[in-house]
Formats: C-alpha cells, sequence, structure tokens
C-alpha cells in the first residue's frame, strides 16, 4: 500500500509510505531553495514518483493534515467569545482580533485552492483522500513515528487550524483520547514569535537565535514581565489578550515594549525562554500527573527549542521522550501519511533512519566536480584522509548518500570541523554568514557519550536526532570547546556504525587520530540559504570558499591545491576518472 502525504503550509514538502514504513520524504526548499516555501510541493512529488517508478494510479491515498478547520470558524463571533470568555478586551482590540481571524481564513482557503490545484495538476485529484486537523497531524506523526506503544502525546505552536496545541493519550491500535485542545488566541508560539520580533529577527524564523542568545542573559531581570503575558493554569494556556500582551495580531504593543526597552537583548530573549520553559512545563506536568503516562511524545514548532526539551525530558514520572524530528509544520506531511495508513486499517511502523530523501550516484557528482574543475583525490582510506585533513584545521563539507529529512544535518548533508579551538566558531560564523552567538552542534561517538554529557544515557532516542541538549561534562569542556554553549550544554548528535558507516569511519579515525570523539557537525548551508540537495549545490558552496574540502565518496575536493600539496592527484577532467 502507497500513502503519499502532502502538506504546503509553512514548509511544505511531501512523503511516501509504504506498508507502513516511511521510506522516502522531501522539503519543497530543497528543490526550489526558497527557505520555507509554501509553494505546492511539485517538485517533492515528482521526485517521490520517479524514484519509485510510481504513476497516480499507484497511490493508494493521499493523506493532508492541514485545511480541516477552514470552515469550522463560520461564526467568527462564536469563535472570538468562546477564545476570550476569560478576558476582559476592548472593542477595538476584538476588532483586530476578527480582523485577523478573518485574514487567516482567507489565507488558508487560498493555500486550500493551491493544493487542490496541484494534486489535479499531478493527476491526483480522484485518489483517495483523508484529511485531519493541523494538530492532530503533528500528534500523530509524535507517536505513530516513535517508539512507543503508549504514550501523552503533546504539540504546541504559533497556529493551525485555528489551535495552537493540543493534549492526548495514544495506544497502539486505538483511537487516541483527546485531552485539552488550546485556541489559536492562546499560543506559545505567538509568544516566542513576538519576542523574536522584538528582538529584530523574523517570526516562524529566527526562533533558534533568541534560544541561542538566551543563555547569554539574565532571565529573571524581565521574567515577570513575561509571566504577565502568558500562563498555564490548570493544564490550560491562558494569554493576555489586550493591549499589554495580544502576539496573536502581531500588534506593535508599545505598553510591553516601554517596559522591555530599557533591558539588553540578551536579558529579553533569557527572560523569554525561561517563562516559555516555565509554562511549558507546568503544561505538560499537569496532564503527565492526571494520565500517569511515562512515555512522552512531542510535536509541532515549539519542540524545536532544545532547551526546553531537555527540560522536558527530565520532568518526573517521564520514563522516555521522543520528538518527532521533524517537528515543525515542514513535518506535516508525515503526519497526514500516518493518518491515512490509520484510516486505512493500515499499521505505522515507529521511525528508522531519516536519511530520506534525494541522493547522488558518482556519475552525477563528477560531472559536477568537472564543471567546476576542481582538485580532486581518490585515496585508499577516504575516512582516515578526511579525518587528517580536519585535524589540520580543514572545514570539510561532506556530501553523501541520501539527504536527510528535517532541519538537522546528521552527516549526510554536514560541514564538519574540529571542535578543540574556540576560535574556529568565528571563522565558520564568517564563513556562513551566520550570527556570532549560535553555538555549533557536535557530533559524538556513541562509545564515548558517557564521558561527554553528564545526563546522557543509552536510552536516549532524542541524542540521534539532536533534538535536546544534554550537559557537557568537565573533560567536554576542556577538549572541544567550541560546541560547549555559554551555558554549559550541547546539542548532539550520538552516532553509532549502524547509523552511518562512512560518517562514524570519519569520526572514529578522527579518535584514534586525537583521542577526541566529537567534531562540530554543522548543516551544509549557507546562512539563510536551505541544506544543500544537490552536487552542484554542495561544489558551489566550495567554489564560494566557505568550506575547505568537499568529500563526495569516494572523491575528496578542492577548489585551491596549496591547502594540502601532497594529497593532490590532479585537476578533474573525464580521463581523471
Amino acid at each position: 500500500m502507497n500513502v503519499l502525504g502532502v502538506s504546503n503550509t509553512k514548509d511544505s514538502g511531501a512523503c511516501l509510505v509504504r506498508d507502513g514504513v516511511l521510506i522516502a520524504a522531501a522539503n519543497e526548499e530543497r528543490f526550489t531553495r526558497e527557505k520555507l516555501t509554501r509553494a505546492f510541493p511539485f517538485r517533492s512529488i515528482e521526485w517521490l514518483l520517479g524514484q519509485y517508478g510510481l504513476g497516480p494510479r499507484d497511490i493508494d491515498a493521499v493523506g493532508l493534515g492541514m485545511w480541516k478547520g477552514i470552515d469550522s470558524w463560520a461564526t467568527l463571533p462564536a469563535y472570538v467569545d468562546a477564545a476570550t470568555s476569560q478576558v476582559a478586551i476592548e472593542a477595538r482590540t476584538r476588532d483586530v482580533i476578527m480582523s485577523r481571524l478573518n485574514g487567516s481564513i482567507a489565507s488558508d482557503r487560498r493555500q486550500a485552492t493551491e493544493c487542490e490545484a496541484g494534486l489535479a495538476a499531478l493527476g491526483l485529484a480522484a485518489r483517495p483522500r483523508f484529511q485531519c486537523h493541523h494538530h492532530y497531524a503533528h500528534a500523530v506523526s509524535a507517536f505513530e513515528l516513535s517508539p512507543f506503544d503508549r504514550a501523552l502525546v503533546v504539540t504546541l505552536d504559533g497556529r493551525g487550524d485555528f489551535m495552537s496545541g493540543s493534549v492526548s493519550t495514544w495506544r497502539r491500535g486505538e483511537l487516541p483520547s483527546m485531552l485539552r485542545v488550546e485556541l489559536e488566541l492562546h499560543s506559545l508560539g505567538a509568544f516566542y514569535g513576538w519576542v523574536t520580533h522584538y528582538l529584530g529577527f523574523v517570526p516562524d524564523r529566527h526562533e533558534g537565535k533568541v534560544t541561542g542568545l538566551a543563555a547569554r542573559g539574565n532571565p529573571e531581570r524581565c521574567r515577570a514581565i513575561f509571566r504577565r503575558a502568558i500562563t498555564c493554569d490548570s493544564g490550560r494556556l491562558f494569554a493576555n489578550i489586550g493591549p499589554y500582551y495580544a502576539p496573536f495580531v502581531r500588534a506593535e504593543l508599545p505598553e510591553l515594549r516601554r517596559l522591555l526597552d530599557d533591558f539588553d537583548r540578551e536579558d529579553v530573549a533569557a527572560g523569554a525562554q525561561a517563562v516559555l520553559e516555565e509554562v511549558t512545563t507546568a503544561y505538560v506536568s499537569h496532564y503527565l500527573v492526571q494520565t500517569g503516562e511515562t512515555n512522552l511524545c512531542l510535536s509541532g514548532g515549539i519542540f524545536a527549542n532544545v532547551l526546553l526539551n531537555a527540560r522536558l525530558r527530565g520532568l518526573p514520572g517521564v520514563d522516555t521522550c521522543f520528538v518527532f524530528p521533524h517537528m515543525g509544520d515542514g513535518g506535516i506531511s508525515a503526519g497526514g501519511a500516518a493518518y491515512a495508513v490509520g484510516r486505512l486499517g493500515g499499521v505505522m511502523q515507529s521511525l528508522g533512519s531519516l536519511y530520506l530523501g534525494p541522493e547522488f550516484d558518482r556519475g552525477s557528482c563528477r560531472s559536477a566536480i568537472a564543471d567546476a574543475r576542481l582538485v580532486v583525490d581518490e585515496p585508499d582510506d577516504l575516512a582516515a584522509e578526511v579525518a587528517t585533513a580536519i585535524d589540520h584545521g580543514a572545514v570539510v563539507g561532506l556530501f553523501q548518500g541520501r539527504m536527510e529529512y528535517g532541519p538537522r544535518a546528521l552527516g549526510n548533508r554536514s560541514i564538519l570541523a574540529r571542535a578543540t579551538d574556540v576560535g574556529i566558531t568565528d571563522e565558520l560564523n564568517r564563513r556562513l554568514s551566520r550570527s556570532e552567538f549560535m553555538p555549533f552542534a557536535p557530533v559524538t561517538l556513541v562509545e564515548h557519550a558517557p564521558d561527554c554529557y553528564l545526563d546522557w544515557t543509552p536510552r536516549e532516542v532524542m541524542s540521534r536526532h539532536m533534538t535536546s541538549c544534554y550537559v557537557c561534562t568537565p573533560r567536554m569542556r576542556r577538549e572541544t570547546p567550541a560546541v560547549v554553549h555559554v551555558d554549559g550544554t550541547a546539542r548532539p548528535q550520538i552516532i553509532s556504525r549502524d547509523d552511518n558507516p562512512f560518517y562514524y569511519d570519519i569520526l572514529d579515525a578522527y579518535a584514534r587520530r586525537t583521542e577526541i570523539a566529537t567534531l562540530i557537525n554543522t548543516s551544509f548551508n549557507e546562512h539563510e540559504a536551505p541544506i544543500v540537495c544537490t552536487p552542484e549545490q554542495a561544489v558551489e558552496v566550495l567554489t564560494r570558499s566557505a568550506i575547505d574540502l568537499l568529500v563526495m565518496p569516494p572523491f575528496m575536493v578542492r577548489a585551491k591545491a596549496e591547502i594540502r600539496p601532497h594529497a593532490i592527484s590532479g585537476i578533474v577532467d573525464d580521463a581523471s576518472f
């Protein structure tokens, strides 16, 4: 049974589930190079169908995790009354909220129309279709692709189908029990998005910069201000909607700005992060106690916040925590597909590899290298040569196999560098045009993880996907300071050879050479660009000197011969292969 999942909300994409297994997935930004595009995912679907030789009639069903609520709130005043029933708001504020809701409906209907047209253009309009609400899609991706047989599932984000969150309990083979739905007006995602905007960043895009900045501030200086903005009361999110706090309407909020303008941006970020963690942990804790569940599944854009995730996995009563690795709207297609599988009587299998995207053969890589007239080598022991280059200070772009699904690079579209010199962070930020205060993430061999992270255990599912922070040991701080953030944490990928053999071999060779089992692993892209997808895009990053060395097994490629002359075999041309 072939089920196609499709989304054309923010970070649109598509996936293919075959007999309950997620076998392929990609987001449209990787093909069009427009970051977080909302365009209908024509190229993603065309790639999926072409990859497996499928036509429209081979698709048994299409799953959509969006647009279910477009006509659910036909009586907008009733919705506003429900959402603001315990809040005294001015008539003007109510009018602004009504206008915002009307705008949301118009936008959602436009996107839904584009989705219908896109499916029709691809010959998929007549295929059986199953559609669920946005937050149900988040929830089904969090649980059905988790390793658990039962769990508490929490979803939180900015908005989707006029909701901003949900809480439910799930059992394999049973319908979930919904415990709570949060309306859009009471949104933690909107709260954090407003802070992102206030600090001069782009909401729905740069929230991670607020998280990185927060570690440099004092959370107590602004905590009380933000506590007045949003709270949790008995398992219910409560936003102060009105002139003081109304992120839902994206107002300028002069009173809130007046209160914050006297503080450093680091303190504002720290206060917002502290209140986000405080409110979310109270919210989740309420339902952990109420249900007695010990497995926790999370999805939605809020759970891209790795500091928050670290707090949640450490809550009393949590045995194991799983964050769906593509937790934002980019993963909605997987939720839609999983929902359709269930409706068809199928059973989803837990998530295996995240290497689900396009891959390119040796000939494609060879052509991209040859066209750029680069310096190439084919070492007998490529992993050892790469490890040596990294030890000598080279910044390496690793391009191999199938592209990762989701926002994290996990060794197939990664940039690697040694983490022993804290000065490398300035160099990488300069080359990649990234913010100077953002930490770089590590990759660590699984055998050495207990020596590097105080709160890591072999049961940690999240560390395979870089969805949580961990506290670094003194050894980690001493040996690899470039990947330890100012708060003493890091967001690692813990790698075993079963996960990615060549990637592991590079790190293992580096560890045998240096007795250090950790490298910098950051995504293979320059600032504001999507992660590279094709060999040509990887070569382009090399030719702009953002990296020193490009590794496309079996090739090791340089733009300048003088970096390591003894390893160079010659300029690439057709006769070199």
